[in-house]
């Protein structure tokens, strides 16, 4: 039974979010990370795609097209998120709408039989770790859910990439952080994209340290949800399509 594992990355270069806020109108998607293994007890095979050009419409639709033709070369019975069905999920099926409604790549409809067999693993680890949640948390961060279930999760430090001295300065912290990459990183990337500098060194260690980052959100996830019960947790934290709110 073949095990896919999404999360997509996405960044905020228009308007910042208010606080505790996913509406699609404050988000813009450039990466997605995969992993998929034919068998859980193996080890998966992991792919990170990104934007190749600016927040224009053409290249969402080209990151879709990879990600599907990615989905499409492997036997998928079963799609594993941490989170998808606040954030990835509701994402991805407004934005396939979005491009649905002028053109015709049908991305909705491939988008919703993708997440048919959604578990959502970020609410099997709120329920196993439900006494480490704080009064203001549905969810624990995916960090702390490894580290409850004994399972080493590679952290991206900063100082392991080498960039100028006032590179990526807004950022204070020594860790990579999501939050990072919504307010700073992803549009640093999509600005040297469209500024056309790839192939300079600091674009190709900035490119390195978001792989990094990106590998990290999968190549775990399908041992997490084996620790926490395997296909055992496919009926209670299924969530398909028709169970995520994707009204913007």
């Amino acid at each position: 039974m073949g095990t896919l594992v999404l999360d997509i990355e996405t960044a905020s270069p228009f308007e910042e979010p208010p606080e505790n806020s996913n509406d699609t109108k404050y988000y813009e998607w450039f990466a997605v990370s995969l992993a998929y293994a034919d068998d859980i007890e193996g080890t998966p095979e992991t792919e990170v795609l990104f934007r190749r050009g600016d927040w224009e419409d053409p290249h969402t639709i080209d990151l879709y097209q990879r990600m599907f033709e990615w989905c499409d070369q492997r036997d998928i019975d079963r799609l594993l998120t941490y989170n998808g069905a606040w954030f990835d999920g509701k994402h991805l099926l407004n934005w396939a709408q979005q491009m649905d409604a002028t053109t015709n790549h049908g991305f909705l409809g491939r988008t919703e039989a993708l997440f048919e067999n959604h578990v959502d693993v970020a609410l099997a680890a709120a329920d196993e770790y439900a006494d480490e949640l704080r009064d203001d948390q549905h969810i624990l961060p995916d960090w702390k859910a490894y580290n409850l279930a004994g399972i080493d999760n590679d952290s991206v430090w900063y100082d392991n990439y080498e960039f100028p001295a006032t590179y990526l300065s807004e950022i204070d912290e020594s860790g990579v952080q999501g939050k990072h990459i919504g307010q700073v990183v992803g549009k640093q990337y999509i600005d040297n994209v469209t500024a056309g500098i790839e192939d300079t060194s600091v674009h190709r260690e900035l490119t390195r340290l978001l792989k990094d980052y990106c590998q990290s959100d999968v190549a775990d996830l399908i041992e997490l949800y084996t620790t926490l019960g395997g296909p055992t947790l496919d009926e209670t934290y299924r969530r398909t399509q028709t169970e995520i709110d994707y009204s913007t």
